[in-house]
């Protein structure tokens, strides 16, 4: 029975990353739940708010700064796309385009550090240095993430699982510590500083991937390939700009009880994280070599019957433990947050079962599309979270999260219908 088990995952390429995959993503949850536990005893529900508006704040100057050049950085190395475009001068101009921008972002965050700190702290917080060593940081972690893009484009899963381990293990040092001894002011240190450390060990880590890069240089810089990448980058703008700010938004909306939520979604982020990177790894890159309706089919069902019910009941064991996992992860005080797990597991799987739709997208590079499912998806969690916090408090920002996501994977589903239910046409056999 073992060694049936062993060679139908041996036989399947998902379910083998998968399981490597799980090695990284269990160090990030016992990482994640140390950490929230600190953060739970030394700076309380306050503090895990704080926590949540940097965090969410970062992701926006991340995106900015890259440019969203990421996914298509990681889909023209996957493709190998040598025929239409030579890579060198997508991969120079890539480069060159995030560095500048985010040397323009950096500079932005740290003249208006006073300003920023207002926007998402408050008037009357102190925390004006951590936007000025998030301007520092900002360069490094954008090197980093290129980097990490090339090679998984590379389908080096293995490599990439290997820096993400000891990427945790540093940053949760760095983390521990700095909460330990400097309580808020070092949390939101470590949360900045640990993305920039990291840079140190993929460029160890990066060896025969890093050859592709030896032919980045100014005089590749192409405007044609700028123009090829430039629907990444409005893509990247739009949803990793703007959904962080709605989250901002929504967790201001709430007032007291945002830490419950910001707990809640920290939860949340420890189990999503293991079908989001396995989706990076594998699902993108898949995607983006699949041509006809049959392979897009292929994946998205193959994702459907492996992962997705291990998902599912993994959410609800979840469920079952809610009180447990709130005293074990958290303290006593975080006890009101129990409300939420039912909205947000929930959400959680419509989540899931949305993005690996929503991949094909971006992997395709449908701009046009890529804006009208975003823009519907942005209104509604923002309307709804919006409208049921005021309505149920701060369980309301889960109902909404919830409803949102739901709505998202109906949408999906309707644009989708052909390839994804459709008749397979003889052709493409």
């Amino acid at each position: 029975m073992l060694s049936k088990i062993r060679a139908n995952i041996g036989d399947n390429t998902l379910l083998k990353i998968g399981s490597i995959n799980a090695v990284s993503v269990i160090l990030q949850i016992l990482g994640g739940l140390i950490t929230s536990k600190l953060i739970a005893i030394y700076l309380g529900e306050r503090g895990m708010a704080l926590l949540g508006h940097l965090r969410n704040f970062m992701t926006s100057s991340q995106a900015a700064g890259n440019l969203g050049l990421s996914n298509g950085i990681v889909k023209y190395v996957a493709t190998g796309d040598e025929n239409s475009h030579p890579l060198s001068k997508l991969l120079s101009t890539a480069v060159i385009v995030s560095l500048v921008a985010t040397i323009i972002v950096s500079s932005m965050l740290y003249v208006g550090a006073s300003y920023f700190n207002a926007q998402v702290f408050g008037e009357e917080a102190q925390y004006i240095y951590v936007f000025k060593l998030l301007a520092i940081a900002l360069p490094f972690i954008t090197l980093n993430g290129i980097l990490l893009a090339v090679i998984n484009g590379q389908s080096a899963y293995k490599k990439v699982v290997k820096i993400q381990i000891f990427s945790n293990l540093i940053g949760l040092a760095i983390t521990v510590l700095s909460i330990i001894y400097y309580g808020v002011q070092g949390a939101l240190f470590s949360l900045v500083a640990s993305p920039a450390v990291i840079l140190v060990i993929t460029l160890i880590a990066l060896g025969k991937q890093g050859d592709v890069l030896r032919n980045i240089s100014l005089s590749n810089f192409d405007t044609a390939a700028l123009r090829k990448l430039g629907s990444y980058t409005l893509m990247a703008l739009f949803s990793m700009i703007v959904l962080p700010l709605v989250y901002i938004t929504i967790r201001k909306e709430i007032g007291d009880g945002a830490g419950y939520w910001d707990a809640m979604t920290r939860i949340s982020s420890y189990y999503v994280k293991f079908v989001a990177t396995l989706m990076t790894l594998y699902i993108l890159p898949q995607l983006a070599k699949a041509t006809t309706d049959e392979s897009f089919r292929k994946e998205i069902f193959g994702f459907y019957k492996t992962v997705l019910p291990l998902f599912g009941v993994g959410l609800v064991v979840i469920y079952l433990l809610r009180d447990f996992i709130v005293g074990f992860v958290f303290t006593e005080d975080f006890v009101p947050m129990t409300h939420l797990f039912k909205w947000q597991l929930l959400g959680d799987f419509f989540k899931v079962a949305s993005i690996v739709i929503g991949y094909q997208i971006i992997a395709k590079n449908n701009l046009k599309l890529f804006l009208i499912t975003e823009i519907i998806s942005l209104v509604v969690i923002y309307c709804s979270g919006i409208y049921l916090v005021r309505k149920f408090g701060y369980e309301g920002a889960s109902m909404g999260h919830c409803f949102s996501y739901f709505i998202h994977l109906l949408v999906l589903l309707f644009i989708f219908r052909k390839p994804l239910f459709g008749k397979i046409i003889a052709a493409s056999e």
